[in-house]
């Protein structure tokens, strides 16, 4: 991505560079999905979210149900960049 301090680079700029499901598997990403209402953690298959929904789906800003029987919350994406010690919430402002 052409910069040194990975740790300095916002959402948006990781967005630009892996925006599709494809791109992170490309980029090797790792990517979570985690509950916000039982802090339910698990990982998310990128190979089979591009099976069935498509390798250009993007995970950026999306949600979907939790799968944790019982709950009724909702999970957001967390991915691992490189370099990165810790997953960060895949959100970011949708390109204009």
């Amino acid at each position: 991505m052409g910069t040194r301090n990975l740790d300095r680079l916002t959402p948006r700029d990781w967005r630009r560079r892996s925006e599709t499901v494809s791109d992170l598997l490309r980029d090797h990403i790792e990517v979570i999905s985690v509950c916000t209402k039982c802090d339910l953690k698990m990982p998310v298959d990128l190979r089979l979210v591009a099976r069935v929904s498509g390798p250009r789906t993007s995970l950026w800003n999306r949600k979907a149900r939790c799968r944790r029987l019982g709950c009724a919350g909702f999970v957001e994406f967390h991915a691992k960049f490189w370099g990165m010690n810790i997953y960060q919430p895949m959100r970011a402002p949708d390109e204009d």
